[in-house]
């Protein structure tokens, strides 16, 4: 196993590397312009709505935070290797909980099938972007893998369980399963779905299950302070995000999806066939093996979650790590009732185009930024140290309800709004007018305008094969003449 491990440490530091920016708002605004605020970068009234709420975690906040400074500490520190550095950590964190994992099931997983749990555990592409990530998302469903597979169970005495006896401390547990719900409150569910698990099925002994409450009071007891830390008073986040999301309905207000809405989201943002093979293999694993504690911790999850409007691919990203145990028990549930199905033709035929479809996506996954506007961030930064000020429509980078990105700007920056006057300084600061915009074509500017930066290189001009880079958006850093 240890070449699988070292393949998939390799191209998860590739792309820890590659994967800048992140894949969706939350992931930045209220983890990194947090902790930019704890730093001085950011001030109070820039930040987005959610702090003045009161409603979001602060323990990853924090770990930006003292990562950050920890750069200061030894050298300058820069915003662009501090968030790689949370990425690396992540992917290591990632890479570890396959490994725990797959020394956990691969003993039940016939010979035959054990290559397919490899590719699974090592080499798939949604554990690749979601697993790289210093989200929440990302932290919390890690962190209750690490709960289930730290808690020991017994050798499974009832039918229709599938996880295998294990285990050594259910303090610990109860740590990574607080640890959960501290990274992602929705991670709740997947510890009530366990808990549910220990007393009815597994019929846990009090004296375990008070070691394991324990574990999570005591982490949550520890981890108390850097609220206060973050919002300067002391508050209780969690029950100032359930009143504000499900009580006032402000999530609601983001969109929202029928029910059923997460059978489309997992077919469709899976990439066809592998969404249908997730979905359907969940679906039997869910039936076959409903008291396993894998079925409680997911079912009632996706339960709460079709349950409430607001629907978002990113909200099941907590199951990402489970997804290859889901798979495998599928596999392994339709053997024992058909015999080894992976010898019919169809079957193979399917699984080759599954696995070629896998292999694109994790290339392009590994090469590839989750979000352009690092690009032009990075630029802007080690260039204009001093600062700038930026006018143009994609003069924010990254936007999220107008609020700006701080921790990826050097001190000193604006944001100057249109209009403004391209004959001379457009903002009320000294220092270059810079013109930023994420376009298909080069903007129309007045003469003497002087192309900086774009992400629309000499070699993308040679692939552009029927005009594909046409039809793209790239980003083009301009500056504007000086009166």
């Amino acid at each position: 196993m240890s070449k699988w491990v070292i393949t998939a440490a390799v191209l998860l530091a590739l792309t820890a590397w590659n994967s800048t920016g992140h894949h969706q708002g939350d992931e930045y605004f209220q983890i990194l312009e947090f902790a930019a605020y704890r730093l001085g970068i950011t001030q109070v009234d820039e930040l987005p709505w959610e702090y003045g709420e009161r409603m979001r975690p602060a323990l990853q906040p924090a770990a930006a935070y003292g990562i950050y400074r920890l750069l200061g500490g030894v050298g300058t520190a820069d915003p662009f290797v501090a968030a790689f550095l949370l990425r690396l950590l992540s992917a290591g964190l990632t890479l570890g909980v396959a490994v725990l994992l797959y020394r956990r099931y691969v003993g039940i997983v016939p010979t035959s099938l054990r290559a397919a749990l490899i590719v699974l555990l090592f080499f798939h592409w949604c554990a690749y972007y979601s697993g790289v990530r210093f989200s929440s998302e990302n932290w919390s469903g890690l962190a209750a893998v690490l709960g289930l597979i730290t808690y020991p169970i017994r050798t499974p005495s009832v039918h229709r369980h599938y996880t295998p006896a294990g285990g050594r401390s259910s303090f610990w547990s109860g740590v990574c399963f607080g640890l959960a719900f501290l990274f992602r409150y929705q991670a709740g569910l997947l510890v009530v779905g366990f808990g549910l698990w220990l007393v009815f099925i597994h019929r846990a002994p009090w004296i375990a299950l008070g070691r394991l409450v324990a574990g999570g009071l005591t982490v949550l007891l520890l981890a108390y302070p850097l609220t206060y830390w973050l919002y300067g008073e002391w508050t209780l986040p969690a029950y100032h995000y359930f009143a504000a999301n499900l009580i006032e309905g402000r999530a609601a207000g983001y969109g929202t999806l029928p029910w059923y809405g997460y059978f489309e989201l997992v077919v469709l943002r899976g990439i066809p066939p592998l969404g249908l093979v997730y979905l359907g293999g969940t679906i039997v694993y869910l039936w076959v093996y409903r008291r396993d504690p894998v079925s409680w911790m997911v079912g009632l999850f996706v339960l709460v979650h079709m349950l409430l409007a607001r629907k978002d691919i990113r909200f099941l990203f907590p199951l990402i790590p489970l997804l290859p145990i889901l798979l495998a028990g599928a596999a392994c549930a339709v053997s024992a009732r058909y015999g080894p199905f992976w010898h019919w033709r169809w079957v193979r035929v399917a699984a080759w185009v599954c696995l070629g479809v896998n292999m694109v996506l994790l290339l392009s996954v590994v090469v590839r930024r989750a979000d352009s506007g690092t690009g032009p961030a990075a630029y802007i930064y080690r260039t204009f140290p001093a600062g700038a000020n930026l006018t143009g429509p994609g003069a924010r980078l990254f936007t999220a309800e107008g609020t700006t990105p701080h921790y990826y700007l050097p001190s000193g920056t604006t944001i100057v709004e249109p209009p403004f006057d391209t004959a001379g300084t457009c903002g009320p600061a000294p220092g270059p007018c810079l013109y930023v915009e994420h376009t298909r074509q080069p903007p129309d500017l007045p003469a003497g305008s002087k192309l900086l930066y774009t992400d629309r290189t000499a070699l993308i001009d040679g692939v552009n094969v029927l005009g594909w880079a046409d039809r793209q958006k790239w980003w083009y850093v301009y500056r504007l003449p000086d009166g």
